[in-house]
């Protein structure tokens, strides 16, 4: 995976060479396929399913129109995110990746992951003031050690140059899994799960940061409690997006 175009940030800089740093004492295996050498290899990208348009304005979902478009789940629903975009499906060697950063406490693959995020974020030219990981709630914090969506959140806000503010929203219940469950249920499961610090997004653009999408729920319960605190807008990128999508190609080659 190259680097993303145009960042020369110096803390993000640093912040990959301790990584770098870290490979170099204990050699890493490949995130996607599980060879050893390096964190992601040409045929993790090769076989990763990227997700290209048209897309959904607000959504980011795929659909048949070309031009603007607003898909029929977005008009027919309460979608609170100015908009939301993934990287890739949720298949693969992406999926491999994340689940070694998500439950294999692999936490370097945060940097490497969050390379295509940033130039997806460049491509769509959005403003943003700040960046907030989607928070985990207590319990899976404990058992978990850490946010698998912070580790992605922290080098994209390094490398764009953005505040990074994961204190700015916290998740004030625990809830269940969203594996499994409909498009009704999730909405429901997360509703009022999240609260923002006005403090700290009033007035503000906001990009919120997570690994994996697949009916937007969780992220549209974020922006909702983010919109509730006096966020002026709130934009929504994640890694993957699960689910069937038939305009996800496989690229030739190393792009984004």
């Amino acid at each position: 995976m190259s680097e993303p175009g145009n960042v020369t940030r110096p803390a993000y800089r640093l912040y990959q060479l301790a990584w770098a740093g870290l490979d170099w004492l204990y050699p890493p295996y490949y995130g996607g396929c599980g060879a050893r050498g390096s964190r992601w290899c040409s045929s993790c990208q090769q076989n990763t399913r990227m997700i290209l348009g048209p897309l959904c304005q607000r959504c980011g979902q795929p659909v048949s129109n070309t031009g603007p478009t607003i898909c029929r789940d977005c008009k027919n629903r309460s979608f609170h995110l100015t908009a939301l975009r993934s990287w890739a499906q949720f298949s693969g060697p992406l999926q491999n990746a994340i689940h070694r950063l998500k439950y294999k406490g692999d936490l370097a693959l945060g940097d490497i992951l969050a390379r295509p995020l940033i130039d997806l974020l460049q491509v769509n030219c959005w403003e943003v003031d700040l960046v907030i990981p989607v928070p985990v709630g207590v319990a899976r914090q404990a058992q978990r050690g850490y946010n698998q969506a912070a580790l992605l959140a922290l080098p994209v806000a390094l490398g764009l140059n953005l505040a990074y503010r994961p204190k700015a929203m916290e998740k004030i219940r625990d809830t269940r899994s969203q594996v499994g469950l409909s498009f009704a249920e999730r909405r429901e499961n997360v509703k009022g799960a999240f609260r923002a610090r006005a403090e700290q997004v009033r007035e503000k653009r906001v990009l919120l940061v997570d690994d994996v999408t697949t009916s937007g729920a969780t992220l549209n319960a974020c922006a909702k409690a983010l919109f509730d605190a006096g966020a002026n807008h709130v934009f929504g990128i994640t890694l993957a997006r699960a689910g069937s999508y038939q305009q996800a190609i496989n690229p030739s080659s190393g792009g984004r």
